[in-house]
């Protein structure tokens, strides 16, 4: 170095000593190189091990949480459909034909599906059409698990089985079908009229081959649920008596002649019946009932002096709701969560209808006089939403987005920038 670097190396060293703060601009690159700290190429790779670990705890605890819907049809459906989907024209969007009914319409992981008095109709998360297909009868049911769709004629002996884009089967059954059940394992249920007999239930495997048939001699069967791995159901009905109604209740196991448990339930008709978490779940005009394998006993939930005014099942968090009218009239209505065991899990005190009710996780909601109203599990209001004019049926798919069916379109609505005065603060 130079004897006039080295002067002004000097220079600018004194003048730093009288400098609060230093800037790496006075010191030369060789020193500024000195002062650096090196960080141990084996705590870098710690470092990145510890991090790779935390995100595979993390993406185990997400698996297990939603081991239900990851599986590959779910997971081949939400690629094809929702990263490589063509976007739609986003929602409202006019419904195909003339009628939707609200039990033929479900959404899942934000794809829509539905059965109208011509089409079972597919939707992907911004209202593209994904399938547009034609049904085979006027007045169609529809039931549904997963990506996995059974739509039948009611009183007629055709039916058909869908997946998100596509008719895998079109069958006939033996006789006119009351009614009928698919599990995401792709077994499916139908009930049917029975010659010499008031019901007969026959299971199908996913290949569409008869595995299972029980004739029911007692009772007329007017709901069923197959159990998630598709190796029995449940299966409700009703008789009646000098005028006094009963239900009959079967647990069946497909490996089975023999049901499992039959109960009889005086002065109630169960109109209603699910699979959740291991236990059967069935609503009834009196009371909730739960039922599980092998056991003699069951647990009843009366409603008390309180009128059953609407229900929903909700398969993702293993519960049922019911919506019961304090005055009888339909209005001002309780509402009241089970899990699988049949046990209270909160209470929420409303002064509105409930046309349709519906859940996701914590929160609730209920449709009335085409508004949304949202409470979370302390009773608090979250949001009032206009759902529009004719809306009959309401769907959860967040806590903040709703599906709606009105009388001829499917709407998609985020409650929380569409409430209005009406939201509790």
């Amino acid at each position: 170095m130079s004897r006039n670097n080295k002067a002004r190396y000097g220079e600018q060293k004194t003048k730093k000593i009288n400098r609060d703060v230093m800037s790496y601009e006075d010191m030369p690159l060789d020193d500024y190189e000195q002062e650096k700290t090196e960080i141990a190429p084996e705590a870098v790779k710690k470092m990145l091990m510890g991090v790779c670990a935390a995100l595979f705890v993390c993406l185990i605890v997400f698996a297990f949480a939603n081991r239900q819907n990851l599986t590959w049809d779910n997971i081949s459906a939400w690629w094809t459909y929702d990263v490589l989907g063509t976007a739609g024209g986003g929602y409202p969007v006019n419904i195909v034909g003339s009628q939707v009914s609200a039990e033929n319409i479900t959404v899942s992981q934000n794809r829509t599906a539905y059965a109208s008095d011509t089409s079972f109709v597919t939707l992907n998360n911004t209202g593209n059409e994904i399938a547009n297909l034609q049904l085979k009868y006027s007045t169609p049911v529809m039931k549904s698990s997963g990506t996995r769709f059974l739509t039948y004629g009611l009183n007629d002996k055709r039916y058909q089985i869908f997946d998100i884009e596509s008719e895998r089967y079109s069958g006939e059954a033996e006789a006119n079908i009351y009614t009928g059940d698919i599990s995401s394992s792709g077994v499916y249920c139908l009930v049917t009229d029975g010659n010499g007999y008031l019901s007969v239930l026959y299971a199908f495997d996913k290949n569409n081959n008869r595995i299972y048939k029980y004739s029911f001699s007692e009772f007329y069967i007017t709901s069923v649920s197959v159990n998630s791995d598709g190796t029995g159901c449940i299966a409700c009905g009703i008789s009646s008596s000098e005028g006094a109604v009963t239900s009959g209740v079967y647990i069946l196991d497909f490996g089975k002649e023999t049901p499992v448990n039959t109960y009889r339930i005086a002065d109630d008709s169960i109109i209603s019946c699910k699979y959740l978490g291991n236990r059967y779940s069935a609503i009834g005009q009196n009371a909730q009932y739960v039922f599980k394998n092998n056991s003699d006993k069951y647990v009843t939930n009366s409603y008390k002096d309180r009128t059953l005014t609407n229900f929903c099942y909700n398969t993702d968090t293993n519960t049922c709701m019911v919506a019961l009218s304090k005055s009888g009239d339909g209005r001002s209505c309780m509402l009241v969560e089970y899990n699988s065991n049949g046990d209270e899990r909160f209470t929420v005190d409303t002064n509105y209808g409930a046309e349709s009710i519906a859940t996701y996780k914590g929160v609730v909601a209920v449709l009335s006089d085409n508004m949304i109203y949202t409470f979370n599990s302390d009773g608090r209001q979250l949001y009032a939403s206009n759902a529009g004019t004719g809306s009959k049926k309401l769907i959860l798919a967040s806590e903040n987005t709703a599906y709606v069916l009105s009388v001829n379109q499917i709407r998609k609505i985020d409650l929380k920038n569409t409430s209005t005065d009406d939201t509790a603060k």
